[in-house]
C-alpha cells in the first residue's frame, strides 16, 4: 500500500515517512464517502478484553456508516496528536473494537488517553464512578480521519436514587 508524505511528498509504503518521520496519509477509501458526514459526531465506549487489554468499542450500525471495509487504516486525532489505527478483521466483527492508535513515536495514544482520563468500561465505570465514560468521535474526513474527545456523562437523577 503506497502513501505520500505530506511534508516531502515522497511515496512510501511506511506508516511514517522514513525521511521526515511525519505521518503519511492512508490511501483514499474506495467509493465515495458522503461529504455531509464531515463534522458529524458519534459516541463510543471503552472495551476491555479478558486479558484486561482495552480499546474503543463502536456500535456496528455506526461502524458501518462511518468506516469502510476497503480502508484498513484510519487517522485518529487524539489530544492534538495524529495517530494511525489499523482496522483489522476483528473490527468488522461484533463487537467492533479499535485496540491501538500508534503515533510517530511508536506509543499507543489510546492507552495514554484511557490512563489520563481514568476511563473504564461501562460496567466498571458505573460501579466505581457512577457515570459512563464516553469517547466522542468527530468525523474530519469520512472513512479516513476522526478527532477524539472524552465526555464524562453525569449521573441522572434516577440513577442517583438507586
Amino acid at each position: 500500500m503506497r502513501r505520500v508524505c505530506p511534508r516531502c511528498r515522497k511515496e512510501t509504503g511506511e506508516m511514517f515517512c522514513p525521511s521526515c518521520h511525519v505521518l503519511t496519509f492512508p490511501p483514499k477509501a474506495a467509493g465515495l464517502a458522503p461529504e455531509s458526514a464531515a463534522g458529524e459526531t458519534f459516541e463510543a465506549t471503552i472495551w476491555q478484553g479478558p486479558n484486561r487489554n482495552r480499546g474503543v468499542e463502536i456500535q456496528a450500525s455506526i461502524r458501518d456508516r462511518y468506516f469502510s471495509k476497503s480502508h484498513d487504516i484510519v487517522i485518529l486525532q487524539i489530544e492534538g496528536r495524529r495517530t494511525i489505527a489499523k482496522l483489522g478483521p476483528q473490527f468488522w466483527k461484533k463487537p467492533a473494537v479499535m485496540k491501538k492508535a500508534v503515533s510517530d513515536d511508536g506509543n499507543d495514544q489510546l492507552v495514554k488517553l484511557f490512563e489520563k482520563h481514568h476511563l473504564l468500561p461501562p460496567k466498571q465505570s458505573m460501579k466505581e464512578k457512577g457515570i459512563v465514560d464516553t469517547i466522542v468521535f468527530e468525523v474530519v474526513t469520512p472513512h479516513e480521519e476522526f478527532k477524539l474527545s472524552v465526555e464524562e456523562r453525569q449521573e441522572t437523577e434516577e440513577e442517583k436514587e438507586r
